[in-house]
């Protein structure tokens, strides 16, 4: 997965112009980070990866526009900001699912389970 995919994919996923995606980049790096992170070590998926990061990106430039308090066109416009959160966020998931096979399962993680004769 390239960063600059990943900015390409916001810009069509938000509608933004090429420039506004571009101040996105550090976000995209985050994003594209996170789901680096959460990869298994299943091989193929770049292309559902690629979409799960910049639907994760796209969740988040939906938050911080919120904040700034603009308004945002995506979801049910009658339920306003809660909306627009519930749909990025449902957007995100969905990218999620897809990516799936190329992820660990969200929350998992390896422990040592403790019994006789089990030292620490």
């Amino acid at each position: 997965m390239e960063l600059d995919d990943i900015v390409r994919r916001l810009e069509a996923l938000c509608g933004l112009t090429a420039a506004e995606a571009e101040g996105e980049r550090d976000q995209c790096a985050a994003a594209l980070a996170r789901v680096e992170g959460e990869r298994n070590s299943a091989p193929g998926g770049e292309e559902a990866l690629a979409g799960y990061a910049a639907a994760l990106a796209a969740h988040r430039f939906v938050l911080r526009c919120l904040a700034r308090g603009a308004t945002v066109a995506i979801g049910d416009p009658k339920s306003g900001p809660a909306g627009a959160r519930d749909a990025a966020r449902a957007l995100e998931e969905d990218y999620r699912r897809v990516a799936a096979p190329w992820l660990r399962p969200a929350g998992f993680c390896f422990r040592r389970a403790g019994g006789p004769g089990v030292g620490p």
